[in-house]
């Protein structure tokens, strides 16, 4: 099973987008048992924070952000908080996913921002949903 850390903003375009996109079929894999998605309290914490902003209840209503957060909590992997990986990318709210993934030994990062996919990790890979799905069916 791939050990992956999977972006808060792959969670929310799960809940915004068709069942079939990319996103939603990453959690799919999730919970199919295909991955396994490790989490930190700080994963946690942003996922929540933006899942129950307002502007989002046009496509989802709270209950069901608080059911996948629920979920997450539940059964993801909880890591404990990795070492800093300050300056690992230009935006510096996302290295404590460059973090999570350095501390965990993750396959990789899966995520749509363009400061993780065009960051230069070396040891971290970033992939899109899309890209990760087409490795496991390649497996």
């Amino acid at each position: 099973m791939i050990r992956v850390v999977v972006d808060p903003g792959v969670f929310i375009s799960a809940l915004i987008g068709p069942a079939e996109s990319p996103p939603a079929c990453v959690v799919d894999a999730w919970i199919d048992d295909r991955i396994e998605v490790l989490v930190s309290p700080e994963l946690l914490a942003e996922l929540r924070r933006v899942a129950l902003r307002p502007k989002f209840r046009r496509w989802f209503d709270e209950a069901r952000a608080r059911e996948l957060v629920g979920r997450i909590e539940r059964h993801a992997t909880v890591c404990v908080e990795p070492p800093s990986a300050a300056g690992a990318t230009r935006d510096p709210a996302d290295d404590y996913l460059v973090a999570l993934a350095r501390g965990e030994a993750a396959a990789m990062i899966v995520s749509g921002d363009r400061d993780l996919l065009e960051a230069d990790l070396g040891d971290v890979h970033v992939l899109r949903p899309a890209e990760l799905l087409e490795r496991l069916a390649d497996d």
